[in-house]
């Protein structure tokens, strides 16, 4: 009966270990940055400027690597926490169709795609 249980745990362990390799290795490394150059910036698949991030900002790279980034449109990923103690500054509490398809995702390739369809 021991024998079986410390099999088990054994195996159980390998199982653990696997899982959590495999997981460090496609999260993103969540280095921190500078943006090099001024960017204009839009709504994934839109046509419009909304706003621009001006160069040497500090941002945090969340670009998926490994299985997690296969499939992934526009890979190289960032992140600007934006933070507040005003409690009112965000609904949540909206109906899900009135958000946009790719609401939260912007695209920084903004100005690079308008000026191939022209």
């Amino acid at each position: 009966m021991k024998k079986w249980i410390f099999i088990i745990s054994i195996a159980f362990n390998v199982i653990f270990l696997i899982g959590w390799g495999l997981s460090s290795l496609n999260e993103p490394s969540y280095k921190l940055g500078r943006l090099e150059k001024n960017i204009t910036v839009g709504h994934f698949m839109g046509d419009s400027t909304l706003f621009t991030l001006p160069k040497g900002l500090t941002v945090r790279n969340s670009s998926e690597r490994g299985l997690s980034a296969i499939g992934q449109f526009e890979n190289e990923r960032f992140q600007i926490v934006i933070t507040s103690d005003d409690w009112d500054l965000i609904s949540y509490d909206i109906p899900k169709d009135s958000l946009a398809t790719h609401g939260n995702y912007y695209s920084a390739d903004f100005d690079r795609y308008n000026n191939q369809k022209e």
